[in-house]
């Protein structure tokens, strides 16, 4: 009997299009997309326009997979037409990446038929996505900064640097190196200060002025 609870809705032999079905997953599709949604938006800044794409997209990711279930070809041509697509704007942060993936899969899930596995996996993680943000392991260092430094070319930077380094910080990692405009390079650190050491404090920023 659960085993049975966690097969598909679809026929394996049915060629013709059950419409029931098919109705019943997009609209378990459609709620799924809007638990996500809610979920996304505890302790987040968001957008409208996101929000609304991320209650939609299982519907119609469910959909597309419903369409190429079975059929190899139909398969090939949607893998082409979505390697065409092109973003307008850069990939947002790593939450709304995890949000769009989650919604991806649950579209793949109730596309295949799969309606109770799909209910199932949206309302785990959701559980596990509000206990992480409640968790104090998620929680963001107070003391780790990023630190950008633009030098000229020629500069010592490293006696410079990891001396001053030494004396307000716990852990130093020089992330990236770039070349920059007029003859000048561009470093990027990750760096943990000292508990006792702050922001604004000025010993080391008259040190550093100095030298």
């Amino acid at each position: 009997m659960l085993d049975q609870l966690f097969n598909s809705i679809y026929s394996s032999t049915e060629v013709k299009i059950n419409l029931l079905a098919l109705l019943f997953s997009l609209a378990i599709s459609l709620v799924l997309g809007i638990v996500l949604a809610k979920v996304y938006k505890h302790q987040t800044i968001y957008t409208k326009e996101f929000v609304i794409t991320l209650s939609l997209l299982p519907t119609i990711v469910s959909m597309i997979i419903f369409l190429v279930n079975g059929n190899l070809g139909t398969s090939v041509a949607v893998a082409g037409t979505f390697s065409l697509i092109r973003f307008r704007s850069a990939a947002g942060g790593s939450k709304e990446l995890l949000a769009i993936f989650m919604a991806t899969a649950i579209g793949i899930t109730t596309g295949m038929g799969f309606v109770t596995l799909g209910i199932v996996f949206t309302l785990f993680i959701s559980l596990v996505w509000l206990l992480f943000e409640k968790m104090s392991f998620s929680s963001v260092s107070q003391t780790r900064r990023y630190v950008q430094i633009q030098i000229p070319a020629d500069f010592d930077y490293e006696v410079l640097f990891e001396a001053l380094f030494e004396t307000a910080c716990k852990s130093v990692e020089l992330t990236s190196i770039q070349s920059a405009a007029k003859k000048t390079i561009k470093l990027d650190y990750v760096i943990d200060l000292d508990p006792e050491v702050s922001d604004r404090s000025e010993e080391h920023t008259s040190e550093l002025q100095s030298r």
